[in-house]
């Protein structure tokens, strides 16, 4: 599982199927775009695979290869996993590819969702971290000085225990991006629906004021021609 020989890099991206989100997909790709632009300025090919018809079809657009597509819909298991997982770990035992990472929504809150893009294969100690979200407070706790000289006994072998475990890993870590993105898909949608709907009402409040104002001033006209007409016939 460690860094292959090939020149070549894929991307999982994970983007919704329906617009009216606000910038959802459109921060998200922006922030990939950047990555090919990088990945291919470091001499490197660039591979897609797409969970979600808005990336699907930004790499079409663009001209980026893509190995695979998924549309999982709204509802989903972890077993809906497998089928991606497969593809990346099986590729990248292969030599296929470099590396692997993976785009997604990060769900902060309600009204923020950020872009993150986050290498998946290789494994080393930073995709640990970032799997488990450990920041730096909790790191000198969890990478003690004093352990890092231990050594483990594994039982089978610890090339049969990563082949297992490491494809079960990716699941769920896919899955995780997955829940995280449709979080941040419904926050952003709610929050875009919310403002054009504030938007709107604003908008109506502005077109009734001037249609009192045309009718208040066509009353007023009406009026001025009729005292004229009566003053004209005295």
């Amino acid at each position: 599982w460690r860094e292959q020989a090939s020149e070549k890099v894929a991307i999982i991206i994970i983007t919704s199927n329906r617009g009216f989100c606000g910038g959802f997909n459109v921060t998200l790709l922006g922030s990939v775009l950047q990555f090919i632009r990088e990945t291919r300025g470091s001499g490197q090919e660039i591979f897609a695979v797409t969970i979600g018809k808005k990336g699907r079809v930004f790499m079409q657009r663009i001209g980026i290869p893509i190995i695979a597509d998924f549309m999982l819909g709204d509802y989903f298991t972890i077993a809906d996993m497998g089928p991606i997982a497969k593809i990346a770990t099986e590729d990248f035992v292969r030599g296929e590819y470099k590396s692997v990472f993976m785009a997604f929504n990060q769900f902060i809150n309600t009204l923020v969702q950020k872009p993150v893009i986050r290498k998946v294969l290789p494994l080393d100690v930073s995709v640990f971290k970032a799997i488990a979200e450990i920041d730096q407070k909790a790191e000198s706790f969890f990478f003690k000085e004093e352990s890092r000289g231990s050594k483990y006994i594994f039982e089978p072998a610890p090339s049969e225990v990563f082949a297992t475990l490491v494809p079960h890993l990716l699941e769920v870590e896919i899955y995780k991006a997955l829940l995280e993105s449709g979080a941040s898909e419904h926050s952003a949608r709610m929050v875009a629906m919310k403002n054009s709907t504030d938007k709107a009402g604003e908008l109506i409040d502005e077109l009734r004021l001037v249609y009192n104002q045309a009718r208040q001033a066509g009353i007023t006209k009406e009026i001025a021609e009729i005292s004229s007409g009566a003053m004209a016939t005295k």
